[in-house]
């Protein structure tokens, strides 16, 4: 409302002053110029990023052998009814001899223990995925060129001195115009490798000691029901009995990092304009120009993301501008160009399901025009 105010205040003082002086335009057919050309904007500037929670991360993962390892291991912790063990030997309580808490009918191939123990590894790996989408913002700037009308109209003029009032709309679309790469995830794999080791303890060693014990094979054990052979005790104080243990082994991680996503957007804005214009004829056929005024713009962003999705944003934006120029005439027609500047505008927020940010105002503006005056 005050820049309104203000440009109103100005158009009153100028009608007054012709009033005053004479140099009033009262004539509604003559002092006016249409004018039409070409418009570039610069200094438009847009910081745009991908939103974290807009990207599809997989689904987190978690592989583990560590319960089967242990699964494994525990079966061997059986303390009753026939065992079997991985390396192949086995101890069965049900013998010809019936004694209770004791049996001969059991069986360790060769090699396969050392002073009245085995032990046997159960490897695992276990490997867990996880995902984390990470954010970041890019910037970009360009130009933008469009094409531009206006129409002036002289109200008041005194010698070389003169003020007019114009109006200008103005058109832009440019493909494009924002292109950047950002955002991403972060995949991170965690592996980690070990065993679950089963201790097999025979208790009473001293069986493993006497030759009687060892077979011509060199396995131990008569691994019958009938027997005979040395009598292996099942449990209690110095019989069979087992143990569990963990043992770590390598741990190890890999980093890797999906995306960025491209970011494009395409600028589109229309300009209405509404100024006086003071100026001052150089020559017959040149004269100095100034303008100071309101405007307003309706600004239109359409941005996609790669592999996301698009969507727009729109915005309105109310502003002042002013500048100088020049302009050539030649009978009736002219030829002329202005360089302005916006004053008091705002950057557009975008805000839309994939991406957000801002897209800044085109704050300088060069407006080339030819006219005819009637």
């Amino acid at each position: 409302m005050k820049v309104v105010s203000a440009i109103a205040l100005v158009s009153l003082s100028a009608f007054a002053m012709g009033a005053r002086g004479g140099g009033f335009n009262s004539s509604w057919s003559e002092g006016w110029r249409f004018r039409v050309g070409p418009q570039f904007n610069f200094g438009a500037k847009g910081c745009l990023g991908v939103k974290p929670g807009s990207i599809p991360l997989p689904a987190s993962s978690f592989s583990s052998t560590r319960a089967a390892a242990q699964a494994a291991g525990d079966a061997v912790a059986t303390e009753s009814g026939r065992i079997e063990l991985p390396n192949g030997a086995f101890i069965d309580p049900a013998d010809a001899a019936g004694q209770e808490g004791s049996t001969w009918n059991w069986h360790i191939p060769a090699g396969q223990q050392a002073g009245g123990t085995m032990s046997f590894s159960v490897p695992y790996s276990e490997v867990s995925t996880s995902y984390s989408a990470q954010g970041g913002s890019v910037g970009d700037d360009a130009f933008s060129a469009g094409a531009g009308f206006g129409l002036d109209r002289t109200v008041w003029s005194r010698g070389d001195f003169g003020i007019d009032v114009g109006l200008d709309f103005s058109f832009f679309r440019r493909n494009d115009w924002f292109k950047g790469s950002c955002g991403g995830y972060t995949r991170t794999e965690a592996t980690s490798e070990g065993a679950y080791v089963t201790d097999v303890d025979f208790g009473n060693a001293d069986v493993f000691g006497d030759p009687w014990s060892q077979n011509p094979d060199g396995s131990y054990g008569a691994g019958t029901f009938d027997g005979p052979g040395p009598v292996l005790s099942l449990g209690g104080s110095g019989g069979f009995s087992t143990a569990h243990r963990w043992e770590r082994g390598r741990e190890s991680s890999s980093v890797s990092h999906g995306g960025p996503f491209q970011v494009r957007g395409d600028l589109q804005m229309y300009e209405f304009q509404l100024a006086i214009k003071p100026y001052y004829e150089v020559t017959d056929w040149f004269s100095l120009r100034g303008t100071l005024g309101v405007g307003l713009d309706h600004r239109r962003f359409d941005v996609r993301a790669s592999g996301l999705g698009k969507d727009s944003e729109r915005d309105w934006n109310c502003y002042m501008v002013g500048g100088l120029g020049g302009m050539f005439r030649w009978e009736r027609l002219c030829l002329g160009a202005d360089f302005l500047r916006k004053m008091f505008d705002h950057d557009m927020d975008v805000d839309t399901k994939y991406v957000q940010g801002s897209v800044g105002n085109a704050n300088w503006m060069l407006r080339v025009y030819v006219g005819y005056e009637f």
